[in-house]
Parts: structure tokens; sequence; C-alpha cells
């Protein structure tokens, strides 16, 4: 009996998805001008095609749907809210380009599209002129790729939203997106175990902001010419691997921060260009392998509230600056299993030629000691005051206490 029944419910599930239409929307012959009445039409599961044009107009998805563009046409909202709004599980939208969501004049999050719902895809789309770009609000395993996001730019920071943000949204999926102009690029916001891969972040307050989120994988995505780079807080095992993190200058003008972030992985990348390369404030046990900071004012600014921190395998290259201790070290680990890190300020010499410099090497220079108790000293980081201050500590001869 209860076989009977099973078999029957695939059989009347197939009969669904051979039933599935396809509606047509703009051009000749097609079945309607415009898209909302064809969503209207539709039944769960159906496909629309909507053909190249402009259509002005704000839509909810409100059934298991495909939208689909074809020669990306311009939806342009009404300035009032969203312009896409997706309540139904497991739609796709994609190929269109998308206008004039409203601007946060009612404190909301107005959006070119807005995911309240589980499983969608929002791939290969193109927003432009959009107050916040993508907004998951209470879902999970939805897909954000292949979208272009271009924000508010001639507005202040404060005034802009960000291009994707996930709230109260774990376990979703942001690939390969292309976001600039943004308050934020990327937020995760109580969105735990959230991977974002392969995206290219530029011209926003933050490429990547991380609050409240545990388990996040940030993966080959590149984060420049911003104000910050990646400022990941108050998570725990973030996982950050092989990204590019470059020219992020100004106030306070940082590649990478970690903000109270524990037992966390940064491993493998490129932070180059930056006013400061990594800032780390109450963090403690987080593992800092193979990366490159490299041509940064200062590469590393540790504060003595992160503790027990380990760096090895590192490249510490043509920085002005590899590190400022900001109060008392808190038991950093400079090496693990036998392996340190190179140091391209080293003036010592390695006779046996097994890669180890053979004299001691100070960890923060003559004037990196005066910049960590007075950070307003940097300003005078290239005078020749502060060159003749690192000559005069070489030239006394005793290692640093902090010598490795």
């Amino acid at each position: 009996m209860c076989r009977t029944a099973l078999c029957g419910l695939i059989v009347a599930l197939v009969a669904v998805r051979a039933d599935a239409r396809t509606w047509t929307v703009g051009g000749t012959g097609a079945d309607f001008p415009l898209i909302a009445p064809a969503i209207a039409a539709a039944s769960a599961g159906d496909v629309i095609r909507v053909r190249g044009g402009v259509y002005r107009e704000d839509l909810v998805l409100d059934k298991s749907l495909v939208l689909a563009g074809e020669g990306h046409p311009t939806l342009f909202g009404t300035g009032l809210g969203s312009v896409v709004t997706i309540v139904a599980p497991e739609c796709q939208l994609s190929g269109f380009t998308i206008e004039g969501s409203g601007v946060g004049g009612t404190n909301e999050m107005d959006a070119a599209v807005q995911v309240r719902s589980n499983g969608n895809r929002v791939v290969d789309n193109q927003m432009q002129r959009v107050f916040y770009g993508i907004v998951v609000v209470d879902a999970r395993r939805n897909e954000i790729a292949d979208n272009e996001i271009h924000g508010l730019r001639e507005l202040p920071f404060g005034r802009r939203g960000d291009g994707i943000y996930l709230y109260r949204a774990p376990e979703n999926f942001v690939a390969r997106n292309r976001v600039s102009g943004e308050r934020d690029g990327i937020y995760f916001q109580y969105a735990p175990r959230g991977r974002a891969v392969d995206n290219v972040v530029t011209d926003s307050r933050y490429g990547l902001h991380d609050m409240f989120s545990d388990d996040v994988v940030i993966a080959r995505n590149t984060f420049s010419d911003s104000v910050v780079g990646a400022n990941i807080m108050n998570s725990r095992r973030v996982r950050v691997d092989r990204n590019t993190i470059a020219r992020n200058r100004g106030v306070p003008g940082i590649g990478l921060t970690l903000k109270d972030c524990d037992e966390s992985t940064i491993r493998g990348n490129e932070i180059s260009g930056n006013a400061r390369g990594l800032l780390l404030d109450g963090s403690s046990v987080n593992r800092f392998t193979d990366n490159t900071f490299r041509a940064n004012d200062t590469a590393a600014t540790l504060f003595s509230s992160a503790e027990q921190n380990v760096f090895s395998g590192n490249q510490f290259v043509d920085n002005w600056s590899d590190l400022v201790l900001s109060g008392r070290d808190s038991g950093t680990r400079w090496s693990a299993d036998g392996r340190g890190n190179y140091w391209s300020r080293y003036r010592g010499f390695d006779f046996d030629g097994d890669g180890i410099g053979d004299a001691p090497h100070p960890l923060v220079g003559a004037f990196e000691r005066i910049e960590g108790a007075n950070p307003a000293a940097r300003i005078f980081l290239q005078s020749p005051a502060a060159a003749g201050l690192e000559l005069a500590a070489r030239l006394a001869g005793s290692a640093a206490n902090d010598a490795i």
C-alpha cells in the first residue's frame, strides 16, 4: 500500500515536470508584453524567457520559476523598494541588467534583487545604480554567482548599500561576482558556513565584511583599491585562503583586519601595497602560513590583545616596516615545526647556506618601537632621523629582546 502510494507520488512529480511550460515576454509573437503578467500566469516549474528590451516594473517571484533574459534585457524598477523579490524556493534569475531600486529612504534594504527563500540561483546579471545589489535574508543554500554590481559611488559610504549582503543566512555560495562602488562589497552577518570564492571587489569601504559568521571560507578573491580589503570580526574558524589583497589605503587603509577572531587559518594570501597589510586585535590562536606581505607601509600591526598566534612560512618583502607591536607581546610564535619566516630586511648572514640566518633578526626596528607606543610618529618613518635611528641601533651590536 505504502509502496503504491510512493510510486504514485513519483509519477505525479515526473508528470508535473513534463508539463512545465515555457512562456515568452516581449517582441513579436510573445505570450506577454510585460514580465509580471507572465509570472501570474505561470505555474511552479515553468520557464519565462524575456527578450531584449526595457521593462519598467518591480517583480515578485512567488512560485518556483526560471526567469531568463535573452540579450540582457533591462529591468528598470520603479525606484520604490527592491526591483526583484524572490519569496518562493528554487527559482533562477539570470541574464538581466537591473537598475532603479529604492535608495533606502524608509530604512529598508532596497536592492536590485532580494532573496527570502532557499535554494535559488541569481546568476549572470548586471546591476547598476542600485542601493544594495543582492540581499539574502533568512535564507540558505542560495547561489549568487557571475553577477556584476555597481553601486551609487557618487554618494559617501554611509549613504550607500552593500554589494552582496547576507543576513541571518547560513550556507550560501557567493562566487565570481564583480562588485564596485558599494559600502561593503560582500557582507556576511550572522551568516555561518558561507563561501566567498573568486570574487573581485574594488572601490568600496570594505571589500569583504564578516561579522558573527563562523566557519566561513574566503578563497581566491581579489579585494583591492578600497579603504579596507577584508574586515573579519567576532567570528571563529574562518578560512582566508589564496586571496589577493592590494592597494587598500587612506584612513584606516588596511589590507586584512582580524578583530576578536579566533582559531582561524590565513594561508597563501598576497597582501601588497596597503597602508597596513594586517591588523590583529583581540584575536587569538590563529595560524598565518605561506602568506606574502609585500611593499606595504607596515606589513603587520599586532595589539597586545592578540594572543598565541602563529606565523610560519610567510614572506615579508620590501615593506617600509615589517612589524609594529602595540603594547606587550602576547605569546606570538614566529615559527612552527622548525619553519620560520623570510624577512627581506634581514641584515645577517647565512654562512652554511641552509636558508636560515646565522645571526638573530630583530622583529621590531628601533623606529617601530617608538611608533608602537605613539602611532602619530609614523609621519617621520621615511625621514633622515628615522634612518639614523635604525643605523645607530645596528651599530650598537647587541641583539634586541625580541630577536629571532
